[in-house]
């Protein structure tokens, strides 16, 4: 009993079970999709790298100046349910998301400024 569960339990150090060799997968990766490009990085590409450069910064800004509205529209909100809200007996529970989403928008765009 203890022969069978020794030879069961054998396996070479280079990963062949009983000599026997596992066998790779014979298929390549397949390239990536055109369709998961950006078409402005697309472009961007085929051309220099200026450009490519100034590109990518404008989207940047796009982003950036979108991330600032959203704050800004955050923080509106969130000041008007303050001021209809007596704070000194309990916060909402919709002020504390609204906080949280708040510190979200900001940490993103602190990242944007950075870089």
């Amino acid at each position: 009993m203890a022969l069978a569960a020794a030879a069961s339990c054998s396996v070479a150090a280079d990963g062949s079970v009983f000599g026997l060799q596992r066998k790779n997968n014979p298929f390549p990766t397949p390239p990536a999709s055109a369709e998961t490009q950006n078409p402005a990085e697309a472009q961007a590409d085929n051309s220099n790298p200026q450009k490519a450069k100034r590109v990518a910064l404008q989207q940047n800004e796009k982003e950036f100046r979108a991330g600032v509205n959203r704050l800004y529209q955050l923080a509106g909100e969130l000041k008007e349910e303050v001021d209809k809200t007596v704070t000194t007996e309990v916060f909402s529970v919709q002020m504390y998301k609204k906080t949280g989403e708040i510190e979200k928008v900001a940490k993103m765009l602190k990242g944007k400024a950075k870089g």
